[in-house]
Protein backbone atom coordinates (compact mmCIF):
# COMPACT_ATOMS: atom_id res chain seq x y z
CA UNK A 1 0.00 0.00 0.00
CA UNK A 2 1.08 3.21 -0.86
CA UNK A 3 1.70 5.75 1.96
CA UNK A 4 1.22 9.31 0.60
CA UNK A 5 1.47 12.77 2.70
CA UNK A 6 -1.18 15.18 1.49
CA UNK A 7 0.00 18.10 -0.66
CA UNK A 8 -0.87 20.81 2.31
CA UNK A 9 1.03 18.32 5.16
CA UNK A 10 3.58 20.53 6.58
CA UNK A 11 6.83 18.67 6.53
CA UNK A 12 10.23 20.12 8.43
CA UNK A 13 12.28 20.41 11.13
CA UNK A 14 12.18 21.85 14.81
CA UNK A 15 14.85 23.72 16.84
CA UNK A 16 14.99 25.80 19.81
CA UNK A 17 16.88 29.13 20.23
CA UNK A 18 19.13 28.35 22.88
CA UNK A 19 20.27 25.05 21.62
CA UNK A 20 21.25 26.50 17.72
CA UNK A 21 21.56 30.14 18.68
CA UNK A 22 23.07 30.20 21.96
CA UNK A 23 22.78 31.84 25.28
CA UNK A 24 22.87 35.51 26.50
CA UNK A 25 21.70 36.42 29.75
CA UNK A 26 19.23 33.63 30.94
CA UNK A 27 18.69 31.31 33.17
CA UNK A 28 20.07 28.68 31.50
CA UNK A 29 23.41 30.54 30.28
CA UNK A 30 23.63 31.48 33.71
CA UNK A 31 23.56 27.75 35.09
CA UNK A 32 26.40 26.96 32.77
CA UNK A 33 28.47 29.12 34.02
CA UNK A 34 27.91 28.88 37.80
CA UNK A 35 27.36 24.85 37.82
CA UNK A 36 29.32 23.37 35.36
CA UNK A 37 28.74 19.86 36.67
CA UNK A 38 25.46 20.34 35.58
CA UNK A 39 26.02 19.79 32.10
CA UNK A 40 27.49 15.99 31.58
CA UNK A 41 29.57 16.65 28.59
CA UNK A 42 31.14 19.76 30.59
CA UNK A 43 30.30 22.01 27.43
CA UNK A 44 28.35 25.38 27.35
CA UNK A 45 26.09 26.89 24.90
CA UNK A 46 28.47 29.27 23.77
CA UNK A 47 27.40 30.58 20.26
CA UNK A 48 25.97 26.61 19.91
CA UNK A 49 25.48 26.22 16.06
CA UNK A 50 26.02 30.40 15.16
CA UNK A 51 22.32 29.89 13.56
CA UNK A 52 22.12 34.12 14.98
CA UNK A 53 23.94 34.65 12.14
CA UNK A 54 23.73 31.80 9.81
CA UNK A 55 19.95 31.95 9.82
CA UNK A 56 19.20 32.58 6.22
CA UNK A 57 22.31 29.71 4.90
CA UNK A 58 20.63 27.38 7.38
CA UNK A 59 17.60 28.30 6.17
CA UNK A 60 18.10 28.24 2.44
CA UNK A 61 19.91 24.18 3.18
CA UNK A 62 16.89 23.43 4.43
CA UNK A 63 14.43 24.73 1.91
CA UNK A 64 16.81 22.90 -0.80
CA UNK A 65 16.16 19.20 1.24
CA UNK A 66 12.13 20.58 -0.02
CA UNK A 67 11.33 21.30 3.57
CA UNK A 68 7.91 23.34 3.52
CA UNK A 69 7.81 24.37 7.64
CA UNK A 70 10.15 25.09 10.24
CA UNK A 71 9.57 25.64 14.10
CA UNK A 72 11.93 28.14 15.95
CA UNK A 73 11.87 29.83 19.27
CA UNK A 74 11.68 33.80 20.23
CA UNK A 75 14.65 33.82 22.81
CA UNK A 76 12.91 35.95 25.67
CA UNK A 77 15.96 37.39 26.84
CA UNK A 78 17.28 38.81 23.16
CA UNK A 79 13.66 40.71 22.70
CA UNK A 80 13.48 42.01 26.79
CA UNK A 81 16.90 42.06 28.20
CA UNK A 82 15.53 43.82 30.85
CA UNK A 83 12.29 44.34 31.84
CA UNK A 84 10.18 46.30 30.17
CA UNK A 85 13.07 47.14 27.54
CA UNK A 86 12.41 45.75 24.17
CA UNK A 87 15.23 45.59 21.88
CA UNK A 88 13.64 46.55 18.17
CA UNK A 89 16.92 44.80 16.44
CA UNK A 90 16.26 41.51 18.29
CA UNK A 91 12.45 41.77 17.09
CA UNK A 92 13.80 42.74 13.36
CA UNK A 93 16.26 39.83 13.48
CA UNK A 94 12.64 37.39 13.78
CA UNK A 95 11.13 38.80 11.70
CA UNK A 96 13.77 38.61 8.90
CA UNK A 97 13.62 34.39 9.97
CA UNK A 98 10.19 34.55 9.21
CA UNK A 99 10.48 36.66 6.02
CA UNK A 100 13.48 33.99 4.67
CA UNK A 101 10.85 31.33 5.55
CA UNK A 102 8.33 33.16 3.40
CA UNK A 103 10.25 33.72 0.81
CA UNK A 104 11.95 30.22 0.12
CA UNK A 105 8.43 28.26 0.66
CA UNK A 106 8.43 27.53 4.49
CA UNK A 107 5.81 27.50 7.01
CA UNK A 108 7.30 29.13 10.17
CA UNK A 109 6.29 28.08 13.59
CA UNK A 110 6.84 29.97 16.03
CA UNK A 111 7.57 28.83 19.57
CA UNK A 112 7.74 31.67 22.44
CA UNK A 113 9.29 29.94 25.23
CA UNK A 114 11.84 27.37 24.92
CA UNK A 115 12.79 26.38 28.51
CA UNK A 116 14.54 29.72 28.84
CA UNK A 117 13.75 33.02 30.92
CA UNK A 118 15.36 36.23 30.73
CA UNK A 119 17.65 36.54 34.21
CA UNK A 120 15.76 39.45 35.65
CA UNK A 121 12.26 37.09 35.59
CA UNK A 122 14.44 34.33 36.74
CA UNK A 123 15.28 36.42 39.39
CA UNK A 124 11.71 37.64 40.27
CA UNK A 125 10.76 33.48 40.75
CA UNK A 126 10.42 32.80 37.26
CA UNK A 127 7.35 30.42 36.50
CA UNK A 128 6.10 31.03 40.22
CA UNK A 129 5.97 34.79 40.23
CA UNK A 130 2.92 35.76 40.51
CA UNK A 131 3.37 38.74 37.46
CA UNK A 132 5.02 36.22 35.30
CA UNK A 133 1.71 35.41 33.29
CA UNK A 134 1.37 39.38 32.38
CA UNK A 135 5.01 39.74 31.54
CA UNK A 136 4.62 37.03 29.32
CA UNK A 137 1.62 38.27 27.75
CA UNK A 138 3.35 41.35 26.74
CA UNK A 139 5.96 39.58 25.36
CA UNK A 140 3.98 37.65 23.53
CA UNK A 141 1.94 40.35 22.36
CA UNK A 142 5.29 42.24 21.20
CA UNK A 143 6.42 39.08 19.39
CA UNK A 144 2.81 39.08 17.97
CA UNK A 145 2.81 42.64 16.39
CA UNK A 146 6.40 42.36 15.31
CA UNK A 147 6.00 38.65 13.29
CA UNK A 148 2.00 38.53 13.11
CA UNK A 149 0.95 38.91 9.59
CA UNK A 150 3.52 36.30 8.30
CA UNK A 151 2.86 33.74 11.17
CA UNK A 152 -0.18 31.54 11.08
CA UNK A 153 1.36 28.83 14.20
CA UNK A 154 1.85 29.92 16.98
CA UNK A 155 3.72 27.84 20.16
CA UNK A 156 3.02 29.25 23.52
CA UNK A 157 5.04 27.16 25.72
CA UNK A 158 7.42 24.04 25.27
CA UNK A 159 7.06 21.35 27.29
CA UNK A 160 5.61 22.60 30.44
CA UNK A 161 5.37 19.16 32.10
CA UNK A 162 9.00 18.53 30.98
CA UNK A 163 10.38 22.11 32.77
CA UNK A 164 8.31 21.39 36.09
CA UNK A 165 9.78 17.87 36.53
CA UNK A 166 13.08 18.43 35.72
CA UNK A 167 13.17 22.14 36.90
CA UNK A 168 11.13 22.01 40.43
CA UNK A 169 11.00 18.21 41.39
CA UNK A 170 14.05 16.61 39.91
CA UNK A 171 16.09 19.97 40.35
CA UNK A 172 18.21 19.44 37.31
CA UNK A 173 17.44 22.50 35.19
CA UNK A 174 16.67 26.45 36.13
CA UNK A 175 15.83 26.93 39.41
CA UNK A 176 17.43 23.48 40.25
CA UNK A 177 14.38 22.91 42.92
CA UNK A 178 13.95 19.94 44.73
CA UNK A 179 10.14 20.50 45.93
CA UNK A 180 6.85 18.57 44.88
CA UNK A 181 4.86 21.76 46.34
CA UNK A 182 7.08 23.89 43.43
CA UNK A 183 6.69 21.54 40.80
CA UNK A 184 2.81 21.49 41.59
CA UNK A 185 3.03 25.43 41.55
CA UNK A 186 5.28 25.71 38.01
CA UNK A 187 2.58 23.35 36.27
CA UNK A 188 -0.13 26.18 37.91
CA UNK A 189 1.94 29.18 36.72
CA UNK A 190 2.37 28.10 33.68
CA UNK A 191 -1.33 27.41 32.97
CA UNK A 192 -1.58 31.05 33.73
CA UNK A 193 1.15 32.10 31.40
CA UNK A 194 -0.19 30.17 28.15
CA UNK A 195 -3.28 31.39 29.05
CA UNK A 196 -2.46 34.86 29.03
CA UNK A 197 -0.19 34.30 25.94
CA UNK A 198 -3.08 32.82 23.95
CA UNK A 199 -5.65 35.65 24.56
CA UNK A 200 -2.14 37.82 23.67
CA UNK A 201 -1.54 36.44 20.49
CA UNK A 202 -5.85 36.41 19.31
CA UNK A 203 -6.13 40.09 20.71
CA UNK A 204 -3.40 41.36 18.42
CA UNK A 205 -3.44 38.95 15.36
CA UNK A 206 -7.88 39.82 15.62
CA UNK A 207 -6.83 43.48 15.84
CA UNK A 208 -5.13 43.38 12.30
CA UNK A 209 -7.24 40.59 11.15
CA UNK A 210 -4.77 38.08 10.98
CA UNK A 211 -5.30 34.39 11.72
CA UNK A 212 -3.67 32.84 14.40
CA UNK A 213 -3.18 29.31 15.71
CA UNK A 214 -2.18 28.90 18.83
CA UNK A 215 -1.66 26.17 21.45
CA UNK A 216 1.23 24.48 24.17
CA UNK A 217 3.33 21.96 23.01
CA UNK A 218 2.52 18.89 24.77
CA UNK A 219 5.40 16.53 25.52
CA UNK A 220 3.45 12.98 25.54
CA UNK A 221 5.52 9.79 27.01
CA UNK A 222 3.19 7.40 28.18
CA UNK A 223 3.94 5.01 30.56
CA UNK A 224 3.38 1.30 30.64
CA UNK A 225 3.91 -0.99 33.04
CA UNK A 226 6.55 -3.37 32.91
CA UNK A 227 4.63 -6.22 34.08
CA UNK A 228 0.88 -5.87 33.06
CA UNK A 229 0.05 -8.75 35.16
CA UNK A 230 1.26 -7.11 38.63
CA UNK A 231 -1.13 -4.53 40.29
CA UNK A 232 2.14 -2.92 41.34
CA UNK A 233 3.44 -2.36 38.39
CA UNK A 234 -0.10 -0.88 36.83
CA UNK A 235 -0.63 1.33 40.02
CA UNK A 236 2.88 3.13 39.49
CA UNK A 237 1.54 4.60 36.13
CA UNK A 238 -1.60 6.46 37.36
CA UNK A 239 -0.32 9.32 38.62
CA UNK A 240 2.94 10.01 36.61
CA UNK A 241 0.54 9.22 33.25
CA UNK A 242 -2.43 11.69 35.08
CA UNK A 243 -0.03 14.63 35.95
CA UNK A 244 2.75 14.16 33.19
CA UNK A 245 0.66 13.45 30.28
CA UNK A 246 -3.02 14.77 30.55
CA UNK A 247 -3.13 17.92 33.43
CA UNK A 248 -2.01 20.60 31.18
CA UNK A 249 -4.33 19.45 28.47
CA UNK A 250 -7.43 18.98 30.74
CA UNK A 251 -6.70 22.15 32.43
CA UNK A 252 -6.92 24.17 28.91
CA UNK A 253 -9.80 22.06 27.97
CA UNK A 254 -11.79 22.95 31.50
CA UNK A 255 -10.49 26.45 32.12
CA UNK A 256 -9.27 25.37 35.63
CA UNK A 257 -6.54 24.57 37.69
CA UNK A 258 -7.30 20.50 38.36
CA UNK A 259 -6.69 18.87 41.64
CA UNK A 260 -3.59 18.19 42.94
CA UNK A 261 -1.88 21.46 41.33
CA UNK A 262 -5.81 23.30 42.64
CA UNK A 263 -9.23 23.12 43.62
CA UNK A 264 -10.58 23.86 40.50
CA UNK A 265 -9.97 27.36 40.30
CA UNK A 266 -10.94 28.80 37.13
CA UNK A 267 -8.19 30.45 34.89
CA UNK A 268 -9.18 33.45 32.62
CA UNK A 269 -8.32 32.23 29.28
CA UNK A 270 -7.21 29.03 30.51
CA UNK A 271 -10.46 26.81 28.84
CA UNK A 272 -10.51 26.34 25.25
CA UNK A 273 -7.24 27.70 25.03
CA UNK A 274 -5.61 25.16 22.27
CA UNK A 275 -6.92 25.66 18.46
CA UNK A 276 -4.35 22.47 17.71
CA UNK A 277 -2.25 20.08 19.55
CA UNK A 278 1.25 20.39 19.04
CA UNK A 279 2.53 17.11 19.91
CA UNK A 280 6.12 16.45 21.15
CA UNK A 281 6.63 12.51 20.89
CA UNK A 282 9.87 10.46 21.46
CA UNK A 283 9.07 7.35 23.42
CA UNK A 284 6.63 5.44 25.74
CA UNK A 285 8.39 4.47 28.69
CA UNK A 286 7.98 0.90 30.82
CA UNK A 287 7.86 1.67 34.20
CA UNK A 288 7.70 -0.73 37.42
CA UNK A 289 6.77 0.04 41.02
CA UNK A 290 9.91 1.06 43.50
CA UNK A 291 9.69 2.37 46.68
CA UNK A 292 12.71 4.03 45.91
CA UNK A 293 11.69 6.30 43.49
CA UNK A 294 9.63 8.30 45.80
CA UNK A 295 10.00 11.43 43.84
CA UNK A 296 8.97 9.77 40.49
CA UNK A 297 5.52 8.81 42.40
CA UNK A 298 7.31 5.38 42.95
CA UNK A 299 7.56 4.59 39.05
CA UNK A 300 10.69 3.58 38.11
CA UNK A 301 11.41 3.63 34.43
CA UNK A 302 13.21 0.57 32.47
CA UNK A 303 14.56 0.03 29.57
CA UNK A 304 12.00 -1.97 27.39
CA UNK A 305 13.22 -5.70 27.21
CA UNK A 306 12.09 -6.20 23.42
CA UNK A 307 12.77 -2.90 21.58
CA UNK A 308 15.42 -1.16 20.53
CA UNK A 309 17.22 1.71 22.10
CA UNK A 310 18.21 5.27 20.96
CA UNK A 311 22.05 6.46 22.35
CA UNK A 312 19.64 8.27 25.19
CA UNK A 313 18.53 4.92 26.00
CA UNK A 314 15.21 5.53 25.05
CA UNK A 315 12.86 2.87 23.68
CA UNK A 316 12.06 3.07 19.92
CA UNK A 317 9.03 1.86 18.69
CA UNK A 318 6.98 3.51 16.25
CA UNK A 319 3.57 2.01 16.77
CA UNK A 320 3.47 3.96 19.92
CA UNK A 321 3.46 7.70 17.92
CA UNK A 322 0.20 5.74 16.16
CA UNK A 323 -1.11 5.39 19.76
CA UNK A 324 -0.49 8.15 21.79
CA UNK A 325 -1.83 10.28 18.30
CA UNK A 326 -5.30 7.66 18.54
CA UNK A 327 -5.57 8.07 22.13
CA UNK A 328 -5.12 12.07 22.06
CA UNK A 329 -7.46 12.24 19.18
CA UNK A 330 -10.33 10.31 20.72
CA UNK A 331 -9.64 12.68 23.98
CA UNK A 332 -9.62 15.93 22.94
CA UNK A 333 -10.83 15.72 19.16
CA UNK A 334 -8.12 18.62 18.40
CA UNK A 335 -6.25 18.92 14.75
CA UNK A 336 -2.08 17.25 15.47
CA UNK A 337 0.67 19.05 14.67
CA UNK A 338 3.96 16.92 15.42
CA UNK A 339 6.12 19.66 16.81
CA UNK A 340 9.01 17.22 17.79
CA UNK A 341 9.80 13.53 17.09
CA UNK A 342 13.73 12.28 16.24
CA UNK A 343 16.05 10.00 17.71
CA UNK A 344 19.53 10.35 19.48
CA UNK A 345 22.06 8.31 17.34
CA UNK A 346 25.69 9.38 17.00
CA UNK A 347 26.62 8.17 14.16
CA UNK A 348 23.43 8.70 11.88
CA UNK A 349 22.68 4.73 11.78
CA UNK A 350 19.30 4.50 13.59
CA UNK A 351 17.94 7.88 11.62
CA UNK A 352 16.68 6.76 8.28
CA UNK A 353 14.52 3.90 9.58
CA UNK A 354 13.37 5.91 12.81
CA UNK A 355 12.12 8.46 10.14
CA UNK A 356 10.41 5.74 7.87
CA UNK A 357 8.47 4.05 10.63
CA UNK A 358 7.42 6.90 13.12
CA UNK A 359 6.11 8.89 9.23
CA UNK A 360 4.48 5.31 8.35
CA UNK A 361 2.58 5.42 11.60
CA UNK A 362 1.65 8.89 11.51
CA UNK A 363 0.12 7.76 8.21
CA UNK A 364 -1.62 4.76 9.91
CA UNK A 365 -3.27 7.06 12.27
CA UNK A 366 -4.56 9.20 9.62
CA UNK A 367 -5.98 6.29 7.94
CA UNK A 368 -8.08 5.75 11.16
CA UNK A 369 -9.18 9.29 11.41
CA UNK A 370 -6.90 11.60 12.99
CA UNK A 371 -6.42 15.14 11.68
CA UNK A 372 -2.35 15.04 11.59
CA UNK A 373 -1.92 18.64 10.09
CA UNK A 374 1.86 17.82 9.95
CA UNK A 375 5.46 16.49 11.01
CA UNK A 376 8.58 18.39 13.00
CA UNK A 377 11.48 16.15 12.67
CA UNK A 378 13.50 17.38 16.04
CA UNK A 379 15.73 18.34 14.74
CA UNK A 380 17.88 20.10 11.87
CA UNK A 381 21.27 19.95 12.91
CA UNK A 382 23.08 18.57 15.92
CA UNK A 383 22.54 21.37 18.65
CA UNK A 384 23.29 21.67 22.97
CA UNK A 385 20.91 19.18 24.55
CA UNK A 386 20.37 21.01 27.59
CA UNK A 387 21.76 19.07 30.39
CA UNK A 388 23.19 16.37 27.66
CA UNK A 389 25.71 19.14 26.35
CA UNK A 390 26.41 17.97 22.81
CA UNK A 391 27.24 14.96 23.48
CA UNK A 392 23.17 13.57 22.04
CA UNK A 393 22.91 14.06 18.42
CA UNK A 394 19.35 14.65 16.92
CA UNK A 395 20.20 16.39 13.79
CA UNK A 396 19.60 15.76 9.78
CA UNK A 397 22.98 17.45 10.33
CA UNK A 398 26.28 17.40 11.46
CA UNK A 399 27.80 20.56 12.74
CA UNK A 400 31.56 20.67 12.98
CA UNK A 401 32.44 22.31 16.83
CA UNK A 402 35.63 23.80 15.66
CA UNK A 403 34.49 25.00 12.13
CA UNK A 404 30.63 25.47 12.23
CA UNK A 405 30.63 23.41 9.16
CA UNK A 406 27.47 21.56 8.11
CA UNK A 407 27.42 18.62 6.58
CA UNK A 408 24.09 16.20 5.76
CA UNK A 409 24.03 12.77 6.69
CA UNK A 410 22.48 9.90 5.00
CA UNK A 411 19.03 10.74 6.63
CA UNK A 412 18.91 14.14 5.24
CA UNK A 413 18.83 13.09 2.07
CA UNK A 414 15.70 10.30 2.45
CA UNK A 415 13.86 12.67 4.83
CA UNK A 416 14.30 15.51 1.92
CA UNK A 417 13.12 12.82 -0.82
CA UNK A 418 9.85 12.15 1.22
CA UNK A 419 9.79 15.74 1.73
CA UNK A 420 9.84 15.81 -1.99
CA UNK A 421 7.58 13.18 -3.11
CA UNK A 422 4.95 13.06 -0.32
CA UNK A 423 6.31 9.17 -0.71
CA UNK A 424 6.65 7.44 2.91
CA UNK A 425 8.63 4.37 1.45
CA UNK A 426 7.93 1.01 3.25
CA UNK A 427 11.35 0.41 4.12
CA UNK A 428 14.68 2.48 4.06
CA UNK A 429 16.03 2.32 0.40
CA UNK A 430 19.09 0.28 0.09
CA UNK A 431 21.77 3.13 -0.69
CA UNK A 432 24.90 1.87 -3.78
Amino acid sequence: MTRRLPDDFLIGCATAAHQVEGGLDNDWSRMEREHPQRIRDGSVSGMACDHYARYRADLDQLAGMHHTAHRFSIEWSRVEPRQGIFDGSALDHYRDVVRTCRLLGVEPVVTLHHFTLPTWLADRGGVLDADAPRLFARFAAACTEALGDQVGWWITINEPAVLAVFGYMYGEWPPLQRSTRAFLSALGGMARMHAAAYTAVHTVAAAHGWTARVSFAHHDRPLRPLNPRSPLDRAATVAPNALFNRWFLRACRSGRLLPPVGRGQAVPGLGRSLDYLALNFYCEERVRFSRRHPRGMFAESVPAPDLPLSSFGWSIDPDALRRALERLWKEFRLPVLIAENGVADENDELRSRFIVDHLGAVCAAMASGVEVRGYLHWSSMDNFEWAEGYSKRFGLIAVDRATMQRTPKPSAALFAEICQTRVVPSAVPVVG
